[in-house]
This record gives C-alpha cells, structure tokens and sequence, in this order.
C-alpha cells in the first residue's frame, strides 16, 4: 500500500501508446488508496485526457518531447500534475469557454474545450497553468470512505459499536 506523502514519479515519451502504462499506474495507486471502482474510472479517464491533450499537441509540433506525470499520495486525496514542454495552449481564451458550454450547441464548442470540461467533471479539483516551457495541468480526487467525508464523524463505528 503506498504510504502517506509518497511522490510517485514518470517520465515517458509524449506518445500515445504510453498513456495506458500512466492509466495502469495511477489505476494501481488509486485502489491501493481505497478509491472506490467509480471514481478509479474517472480519475484514468480525467488522466487519459490530459495525456491525449499532450500528445496531439506534440504530433502537431512534429516534436515528440516527454510527458512528466506526478503522482502525490496524500492522507485524503490523490493529486495528479502532467507537464509537458510542448506547445501551449491560450488559458484565459479556455476558461471562458469552458464556463458557458451550457449555453451552445456541440457544433459551437471547440473540441480542446471539451476535455479540460470533461476534467472538471470528473475530478475534484483541475488547475492548469502554461509557461514559456509548457502546460501543466493538475487533477485533483478525494478519497471519500463509504460515501462519508474526512470531516464527518465515523458513523460506520457508531453503529457497529455497542
């Protein structure tokens, strides 16, 4: 089981075929964490486009560079940072377009967009940030024991204890 505070590291080449080796990975710290089979799901599927996001820039660069995955396992959650050196991508353009997808129709939104929405959906919390050098992008889970947060009382204990 992996301990609190550990830093799992990865460095692979920004091509496609090794984001089921990242999926593999962080599928693995996940349930060794005791994230539950859903939420597992959305965190490789969250990954996975982050990944795909890294490598389609890459390909259109025609500079296949590398991928840093970061994996931070922490008490409560499972922080996730991909960066890559690649082509960045207009941020602030992102996040007004991420905010008002409620209000067009699929034709409207450009695909780009798509993902890091899907990436808020499906993780707790995302922020990405891009440099001279790059993207990185960081995802957020918590772990949610038996449906009840960190904060609440253990009411699993409470009724099992005489």
């Amino acid at each position: 089981m992996p301990e609190l505070n550990d830093h799992v590291k990865m460095n692979v080449p920004a091509r496609a075929d090794y984001i089921s080796v990242i999926r593999l990975t962080v599928s693995g710290l996940a349930y060794q964490m005791g994230f539950s089979y859903s939420d597992i799901e959305d965190i490789k599927a969250a990954l996975a486009e982050a990944c795909n996001n890294i490598v389609s820039r890459s390909h259109k660069s025609r500079q296949i560079g590398d991928m840093l995955v970061d994996f931070y396992v922490e008490k409560n959650r499972l922080r996730i940072v991909v960066t890559d050196e690649g082509t960045a991508f207009h941020t602030q353009k992102l996040k007004k377009e991420v905010s008002s997808f409620h209000r067009k129709s699929l034709d409207e939104i450009d695909i780009g967009s798509l993902g890091i929405y899907l990436m808020k959906t499906l993780m707790d919390e995302i922020e990405y940030d891009t440099t001279e050098k790059g993207v990185k992008v960081s995802l957020t889970k918590y772990l949610k024991r038996d449906g009840v947060s960190e904060s609440e009382p253990n009411v699993h204990q409470e009724i099992i204890q005489p």
